[in-house]
């Protein structure tokens, strides 16, 4: 099963990167428009200045795709003042996108280190950090990084998915599928109006991908008939293709023992 979940953590990273990113380019032009200097930046108590043209810059550059020509600008931005948790957060994500691990995992660290009490920028970037602990082999800071995330965004439905895959990891797969239940359940919006039962705005890409993780589960667990149950619901519900091995383990273990030959005759 390790590498059916490697897959889907890689594929959540990615997924989450995007959209974060693009949360995290928007809010920062907020941001700066509500400075009267334009490079005024408040981080809770502190405030300090940054070189704004450089700071659009690199959000530009980042959201065009231009990623080392941002990686460059986010330095420039971080070498004026070292303490600008977003830029070490932007960078991570830049870094998470080219596969770039340790050095995404050491500007995720700065991030949370610099918005420590500030929310809810500290369990986003909590949230980062702990998959990229995950990906590195790192499960016991994955969990700690996800367990804080989870303490100021309880309802998170990413954070729970993540923290399955670390419980998984440590072969906790009681947690694993508490995590897996809880963000299926924050996730799916039932509509028995609906063919598939779900509510038109329900990302059902993402669901599928929750659902095969709560069959893992359920298969660690040697829970087959549930293990069934969620893979059926993922492809009919969300349209997921199933990896062939997961109903390969499930037929395995599900198939009727046959008589061995030779017995003796009652």
């Amino acid at each position: 099963m390790s590498n059916e979940l490697g897959g889907v953590v890689n594929a959540t990273k990615k997924m989450t990167s995007k959209l974060v990113m693009a949360a995290a380019i928007v809010g920062a032009f907020v941001m700066m428009s509500a400075c009267a200097s334009g490079k005024t930046i408040k981080q809770g108590s502190e405030e300090f200045s940054i070189p704004e043209d450089k700071y659009f810059e690199a959000l530009e550059l980042q959201d065009d795709g231009m990623y080392f020509e941002s990686i460059r600008a986010w330095t420039e931005v971080l070498d004026s003042e070292p303490r600008f948790a977003q830029g070490h957060f932007n960078l991570g994500l830049i870094y998470d996108q080219l596969n770039l691990v340790p050095e995404a995992t050491q500007h995720y660290e700065l991030a949370v280190q610099y918005a420590e009490g500030l929310k809810p920028d500290e369990s986003l970037y909590n949230l980062h950090l702990g998959a990229a602990y995950l990906r590195s082999g790192l499960v016991d800071e994955a969990i700690e990084a996800l367990k804080q995330a989870l303490t100021d965004d309880p309802y998170n439905a990413t954070i729970h998915y993540n923290l399955s895959a670390a419980y998984m990891a440590r072969k906790n797969y009681d947690n694993a599928l508490l995590e897996a239940d809880t963000a299926v359940d924050l996730l799916a919006q039932p509509d028995a109006k609906r063919a598939d039962g779900l509510n038109e705005g329900v990302d059902r890409t993402r669901l599928g991908n929750y659902l095969l993780r709560q069959a893992a589960c359920h298969i660690a667990r040697e829970e087959w008939d549930k293990a069934r149950a969620g893979l059926e619901r993922a492809e009919k519900q969300c349209g997921t293709t199933v990896p062939a091995e997961m109903w390969e383990q499930l037929d395995a273990a599900t198939k009727p023992m046959e008589p061995e030959e030779g017995g003796e005759e009652g």
